[in-house]
This record gives C-alpha cells, sequence and structure tokens, in this order.
C-alpha cells in the first residue's frame, strides 16, 4: 500500500507531516510539495516529489503541476491520494480522478469556521473523502477523523511566580520570531512590535520571510530550515508568530505556548481573515496568547514563558 500524501509548504505541510504517522501507519509513503527549505529539512530522507513554488490561486499553475501529479503516481504506484491543500491539493485530484485513485482532502486546522477556496472546490466533488479537523463542523458532506491539535494539554510551570515588566523582561533570554513562510505577505506590524516586547539582550531568532526589515535593528532571516528553526523553539523562553497553523503548531510541538497575532486583510497582510478564527480558537483553550499585532507587551512574553504545553504520544491510527 503506498500513499502520496500532498501538501503546499508552510502550515499546510507541517500540518500533514504531524498527521502522518496515524494516517499512513505502516504504509509506504511518497510526499508531493514544493522545494523549499521547510520542506527540505521535515522531509529529509523520504521519498519526495517537487512542484514549482507558485503564488496562491495560479489556476495556470495548478494545471501545469497535474503532469508532476500523474507521473509521481504512475511511478510510484500510488494506492491513495491524501492532501492538507492548498492548491496542490487540485493539482493532484485531476489525475488521481482519471486513474480512480482515492482521495482524501482534510481541511486546514486553520478553517475553524468555514471552508479555504480549495476546500470550497473539493466540496463539488462527490467521489472526495472530505474531512474537517473540529467535531462541530462536521456536516452531510464533511466528516471528522482527527485533529493536529489533539492530545495537548497546558500546564505552569511549578515555581512561576507572577511579576511586573522588570520581572518579566529578566525572565526572556532567548526567543523566536517568526511571521511563516509566506512568500507573499509581510507582516512588519508584528515585527516591530515584538522588537518593542522583548528585551535588548534577549538572543533572537527572527524569521521574517517576506517583511521589509528596512530599517528595524534585527538579524533578519527570510526563512530557516524546519530542523534550525525547531532547535531554536525548543531552547526558547518565549515563541512569539503570526496565528498561523504552521507556526502554532511549531511551537506547540516544542512545548511553547506561543504568542500570537492575526494577520489583517486591512492592512495587506493576508488575503483573508482565517487567522482571526484560528487565533480565538487557540486562545479559548489555553493553547495560545492572542494580541493584536501592535499590542504585544513584556508582561504576555512574560505569561507565555511560565506556561508549558504537553502532547499525548499514544493517539491511535485512523482510516479516512
Amino acid at each position: 500500500m503506498t500513499t502520496m500524501l500532498v501538501a503546499i509548504s508552510g502550515g499546510h505541510l507541517a500540518q500533514l507531516h504531524l498527521l502522518a504517522p496515524r494516517i499512513a501507519a505502516g504504509e509506504e509513503v511518497v510526499w508531493m510539495t514544493d522545494d523549499t527549505a521547510q520542506s527540505r529539512s521535515l522531509l529529509e530522507g523520504q521519498r519526495v516529489v517537487h512542484v514549482p513554488t507558485r503564488p496562491p490561486r495560479d489556476t495556470i499553475g495548478v494545471l501545469r503541476d497535474t503532469r508532476i501529479a500523474r507521473r509521481a503516481i504512475a511511478e510510484h504506484d500510488v494506492d491513495r491520494v491524501v492532501s492538507s491543500g492548498a492548491q496542490i491539493a487540485l493539482s493532484a485530484l485531476i489525475p488521481a480522478l482519471v486513474r480512480r485513485v482515492p482521495f482524501s482532502y482534510v481541511e486546514s486546522a486553520t478553517r475553524v469556521t468555514g471552508l479555504s477556496t480549495t476546500g470550497r472546490l473539493i466540496d463539488r466533488i462527490p467521489s472526495v473523502r472530505r474531512y474537517v479537523q473540529y467535531p462541530n463542523r462536521t456536516s452531510d458532506r464533511w466528516g471528522y477523523a482527527l485533529s493536529v491539535f489533539d492530545g495537548y494539554r497546558v500546564e505552569t510551570a511549578a515555581n512561576a511566580a507572577g511579576g511586573d515588566g522588570s520581572e518579566a523582561a529578566a525572565a526572556i533570554r532567548r526567543a523566536v520570531v517568526t511571521v511563516g513562510g509566506n512568500g507573499e505577505y509581510g507582516f512588519r506590524r508584528l515585527l516591530e512590535s515584538a522588537a518593542r516586547a522583548l528585551p535588548d539582550d534577549a538572543e533572537v531568532l527572527w524569521q521574517t520571510g517576506s517583511t521589509d526589515v528596512s530599517g528595524l535593528a534585527i538579524d533578519a532571516r527570510p526563512a530557516v530550515p524546519s530542523a534550525e528553526l525547531s532547535a531554536a523553539l525548543a531552547r526558547a523562553d518565549v515563541v512569539i508568530g503570526h496565528a498561523g497553523t504552521g507556526t502554532a503548531l511549531a511551537a506547540l510541538a516544542a512545548g511553547k505556548v506561543p504568542v500570537l497575532a492575526a494577520r489583517s486583510v486591512g492592512h495587506g497582510e493576508h488575503v483573508d481573515g482565517h487567522q482571526d478564527d484560528l487565533a480565538a480558537f487557540l486562545a479559548d483553550r489555553g493553547l495560545a496568547i492572542v494580541r493584536p499585532a501592535d499590542e504585544i507587551t513584556a508582561d504576555d512574553l512574560f505569561e507565555a514563558s511560565r506556561r508549558r504545553v504537553i502532547r499525548r504520544d499514544d493517539l491511535a491510527p485512523v482510516s479516512i
């Protein structure tokens, strides 16, 4: 049994990588994604088929990438395809339908209250097995089987004490600030806010994506390999990031409750407001401290540093 796992770099790939042991337990796996620092690091040593990195909603690109997917399905004798999106899912879907290969689509956990553009298109294909990642979002067309947020719980450090701004500053020695890997949209407001809130002497990894960082006194890096980022997250006293699924999951996997800010359509930081939904969900469950991008404070960082995240490692495989 060979399963092809299909996802674009960023939060989509991070989610599918986290879900893969439960989705394809004991099976041969081949990945289809774009060639980025994240995908190379995350999927090192695995079978990977690369497609070009394309801008969102690139219809022509989707059609061109169907040829890559068709060859991959044939050459690897793929028995089924599972995707978490985004538009790369459509590139794999077309040849899968032609070859009658079963196709399952897991909507992004970012989509708390509605479907993504890809999800809305997938919704029109009767033969696709469709899943959401929130039990309260099921319908006669969309089921629930698993979620990337399964099994997490938050604890407060036993020796933590309340504090004022000076204590907050003293508590933060290492930090990670990340705006994710979105190549189209910057998030300068978050970087500026984090720079104000962090102590001047803190050791900070700044992962800035396509953000214009001119004039900011930071050691900006547009992209950071997953292994390096994971190591930095594990060492960090606090994680500050945009409210993207990949960023949230990376922080949680490192045992950190992140300080998150949702990107704003009004400020030209994203195509829609779905990050607000994810941020609200995570805040409601205590899995993140959420603030407007302009209003992150040293006390927010101190509060986040007092919390630890633990995840069960005995989650059962699922059939989708």
